[in-house]
């Protein structure tokens, strides 16, 4: 059964690892997908033409999350394309390992630019569209150390946790209007977000699963959220990380 029919999808960094995986899932399951990317927009073409041919239309939209009018256009250019957005996944992310004391206040500016700004332009830049509607679901996707920490991830971890506060607090000021808005926190996923040391059999048999999440695994979980089985939820954060925090 698809799920989501009729329904409008924007997912940034939804042309690899995670976002790829959640870009087939929706589609998958009915959605019109706006695939938001800011780099290798080939890849990203080659994406949606698959999608499309199988399944409703799929768009790439380029855009980059740390810059506002970027944001906007990208918003823009998916509505145009798709009609009014319904869905929107917060994906787009990037890591770096780094000591405290060596981190910049570019570097920490970077992280928190890409993660936290990135996610409330692009909330800010959809949202008219589902409370115009009554009915939208907002996932936003942080990461199983904020839940726990880390070494040398310092940024990461402060901006993740940030996105974990920002989905209770929006949960409940849009909730009443028909806007339900959750965090995914993925453990280690085989994405090229992982160190090499993250990607060792070494690595994997530290999890109590004994194995690296699959992408298509969180994108499973974020499909739920967007769809109807998932309608009880709001505020909420899921975690599938294969025990990594228990």
């Amino acid at each position: 059964m698809r799920w989501l029919e009729h329904q409008v999808a924007l997912i940034t960094g939804g042309n690899t690892g995670i976002g790829a995986a959640t870009s087939r899932r929706l589609a998958a399951e009915g959605a019109s997908v706006a695939i938001g990317c800011f780099e290798d927009g080939d890849g990203a073409a080659e994406l949606a033409r698959e999608l499309s041919e199988s399944g409703p239309k799929c768009v790439v939209v380029q855009g980059d999350v740390r810059d506002a009018s970027s944001v906007v256009e990208m918003a823009e250019r998916a509505r145009d394309a798709l009609g009014g957005i319904t869905i929107l996944v917060n994906n787009a992310g990037v890591a770096r390992h780094t000591p405290f004391v060596e981190i910049s206040e570019e570097e920490f500016d970077w992280i928190f630019q890409t993660h936290v700004y990135g996610t409330f332009r692009c909330t800010k830049a959809v949202l008219p569209d589902m409370l115009a509607a009554g009915r939208g679901s907002i996932v936003n996707i942080s990461s199983e150390l904020a839940l726990i920490g880390e070494p040398e991830l310092v940024h990461y971890v402060a901006a993740k946790s940030a996105i974990i506060g920002f989905t209770k607090a929006l949960a409940r000021e849009v909730g009443p209007r028909g806007v339900r808005v959750n965090t995914v926190c993925p453990g280690p996923t085989d994405t090229r977000i992982l160190t090499d040391a993250e990607r060792t059999d070494e690595f994997a048999s530290t999890l109590p699963l004994r194995r690296l999440g699959k992408p298509e695994e969180i994108a499973a979980t974020i499909a739920f959220l967007c769809s109807t089985d998932g309608a009880w939820y709001t505020g909420q954060v899921l975690s599938p990380n294969g025990g990594a925090v228990i």
